[in-house]
This record gives C-alpha cells, sequence and structure tokens, in this order.
C-alpha cells in the first residue's frame, strides 16, 4: 500500500537554498509608439528585414542624445524600394537629434536649410544611396513611393511630406 502512504514533510532546515543567477531583461526589438520606432542610443535591432536600427541612428556624439526614432512608413517604404531596386540601399544619415541637426545648420553644411523641426529630427526622412554608388534607377523607384525627394549627387533625401517635392543639392 505505498500508494496510500504521504511523503513526510521535509524540515525547512533541511532544504538548499535555491541560488538564481541574475538574469538580464529580455529586448526583443524597439518600442513602437504612435507608428515610430523608439529605441536607445546604442542599440542595434532589425527594423526590417535590410535595415536596422543601428543605421537610422544619429551621428552625432553628444552624450544628450539618447532616444532615437524613425517612422515605421519610412522602414517599410525603404524596405520596398531596395527589394525593387535589387541592390543594398546605403543609409547616410537617419534621425537626427536636434542639437546635430541645430550644429548642422549652424556650420551651414549645405544639406540643411531647414529652419523649424526637420523630416530628420521628426523620424520621417533619410538620405540614402545605392551601396554601388550607381544611381541608375534609384530615382525612379524612389519616386513611385515618396512625394518630397531631394537630388544630390550621390545620394537621395527621401521624406514623407505629401505632394510632389522635388530639389537639388
Amino acid at each position: 500500500q505505498l500508494g496510500n502512504k504521504k511523503p513526510k514533510p521535509s524540515k525547512p532546515s533541511e532544504v538548499a537554498p535555491v541560488k538564481v543567477a541574475p538574469v538580464a531583461p529580455i529586448v526583443i526589438g524597439p518600442q513602437i509608439i504612435d507608428n515610430y520606432y523608439i529605441w536607445q542610443k546604442g542599440e542595434n535591432f532589425p527594423l526590417s528585414p535590410h535595415f536596422s536600427s543601428k543605421e537610422m541612428t544619429c551621428h552625432c556624439s553628444y552624450d544628450t542624445c539618447k532616444t532615437q526614432k524613425m517612422s515605421v512608413s519610412m522602414v517599410d517604404k525603404l524596405e520596398t524600394v531596395r527589394m525593387e531596386l535589387g541592390r543594398a540601399l546605403v543609409i547616410t544619415s537617419a534621425f537626427r537629434c536636434s542639437r546635430y541637426q541645430a550644429h548642422l545648420r549652424d556650420t551651414a553644411v549645405y544639406t540643411v536649410v531647414a529652419q523649424t523641426l526637420s523630416q530628420h529630427e521628426l523620424g520621417n526622412a533619410v538620405d540614402a544611396q545605392p551601396a554601388n554608388r550607381n544611381m541608375d534607377g534609384f530615382l525612379e523607384i524612389a519616386s513611385k513611393y515618396f512625394d518630397s525627394i531631394g537630388l544630390a549627387k550621390t545620394f537621395l533625401h527621401l521624406d514623407l511630406r505629401k505632394g510632389h517635392r522635388r530639389w537639388n543639392y
């Protein structure tokens, strides 16, 4: 009748303490808030099959530049352009913190013309070029998905503003 016997409770003094190793929080990617990817500078997460948060991060070295953001729509459109183009795209500039944007404006960088919040500061713009710097077909394809395009010799500024806009750098 072993099945009917209840096991004796062990005394608390006989139980060895369980040691639990500290566990780092599990982070699976950037947050999405109001249709923007949000992450902290230094984090590197995939935002799409071909673009990461690292590529979209502000290039400044200011210690105040921490929270980064990029529009989900921007990443989706870039992914579509990249797939249609059939070549990798290099993001030369994407999100910019306000301090870095002001620095570029104050040092008269020729591509920085916005006197108010720029589309880069809002997380709604990127500057991109094909990886091989061959611009053939890039403008034509990008024009299908972006209304606002700034044209430079080696890159396109793409942003999410509506209405046909074209300008040269």
